[in-house]
């Protein structure tokens, strides 16, 4: 018993406190990026073929995207919600998730 104790004592309570909002700051960040690409599949893939139709040509694909992921952030500027979460939306999840669903979208007209 007394080794129980020493082991839950040995951070004080205001350093086990920082530690454990710490860790829900995080958590919580990382739900709201993975809602984010959750949210806006649809979006997403839409605005790629958009993308395809509206930029023509060979070895375009990075302005092809450049042109998805400011479409996607005018569209998180411009919604109720997205303001509050705008600040943990950034570019580098707006192109991962860009990346993600043009990866599934390519594997799976594969397939075909």
């Amino acid at each position: 018993m007394a080794t129980i104790n020493n082991l839950l004592t040995a951070l004080p309570a205001p350093v086990a406190l920082v530690l454990m909002l710490g860790g829900f700051v995080f958590y919580a960040l990382g739900c709201i990026r993975l809602g984010y690409g959750a949210a806006v599949k649809g979006t997403v893939l839409d605005l790629i073929e958009q993308a395809e139709h509206e930029i023509q040509g060979t070895k375009r694909g990075a302005e092809r995207k450049a042109w998805v992921a400011q479409m996607l952030r005018t569209a998180l500027s411009a919604s109720k919600w997205g303001r509050l979460i705008s600040w943990a939306i950034t570019d580098e999840t707006i192109g991962t998730v860009i990346q993600f669903f043009f990866d599934r979208a390519k594997a799976a007209l594969q397939k075909q």
